[in-house]
């Protein structure tokens, strides 16, 4: 955030332990409560994977001083289908580490996928509003592909007759910090074009960037990653509902 003192996302405390804080109850259409309840789905299992593999490796690293080889000593895992692994303990150790960075690419992936997923929703809903009742994933494909962030809301509002407004959407975001490598951004769909540029190394690029490195991802950025979208399906949600009168019910994000 720009202000300490600002909160443009209404963060409450945590009402588990009131340690940390959490987004507060929110308006949403039944296309944005799914996109919470993906949210909650996605953010619970980098949690757990990420911590599966710190214990993975805490309980190897007791056990290497005790193999006959230590690091060294090949290490049989099996589990339930027959199915089975064999490799040097250091392999392993290695995996819980790099497997944290594999986990963070694919969790973007998902994100990213997961706020495309919630549009195409919310556009197959609207169109029989407006008598699209053929092709309907072409239309979006047509809409959402090919196309900068700003223009893809440009089509969509186009196709929908809906209120969508830069400079509005630019001012719903004006007291969140967005950073992309050092630069702040001010227009979330500019961040977007960023972040589809990562996506793109991702998907088609087997994770490799310039001189063969691969993306890096900092696990603690999906936090800002899901604010971003959190307000961003708000304003989407806004504008079709007023054009097409789509009840917003209360939710807690947590309970989607």
């Amino acid at each position: 955030m720009n202000d300490k003192n600002k909160n443009p996302l209404g963060m409450v405390p945590d009402p588990f332990d009131g340690k940390t804080f959490v987004l507060p109850e929110t308006p949403c259409t039944r296309e944005r409560r799914l996109f919470f309840q993906r949210m909650k789905e996605i953010i619970g299992f980098l949690n757990v994977a990420s911590y599966s593999f710190q214990e993975c490796r805490k309980n190897l690293e007791l056990l290497i001083p005790k193999l006959p080889f230590r690091e060294k000593t090949d290490i049989k895992i099996e589990w339930t289908g027959g199915r089975s692994i064999t490799m040097p303990a250091r392999k392993i150790v290695k995996m819980t580490f790099d497997g944290n960075d594999i986990l963070a690419r694919q969790i973007f992936i998902m994100i990213y996928g997961s706020f495309e997923t919630y549009l195409f929703q919310m556009f197959d809903r609207t169109y029989p509003k407006i008598g699209i009742t053929k092709d309907t994933l072409d239309v979006s494909l047509d809409i959402l592909m090919k196309r900068k962030w700003d223009g893809k809301f440009n089509k969509m509002s186009e196709v929908f007759d809906v209120n969508y407004r830069a400079g509005e959407l630019i001012n719903n975001f004006k007291d969140l910090k967005m950073d992309f490598s050092g630069n702040l951004i001010k227009n979330p769909l500019n961040f977007l074009d960023e972040l589809a540029q990562i996506r793109h190394r991702i998907v088609h690029a087997s994770s490799i960037l310039e001189k063969g490195n691969l993306v890096n991802i900092d696990i603690t950025f999906f936090h800002e990653f899901f604010y971003i979208c959190s307000l961003l399906t708000d304003y989407v949600d806004v504008i079709f509902s007023k054009k097409y009168g789509y009840p917003r019910n209360i939710l807690d994000p947590a309970k989607a």
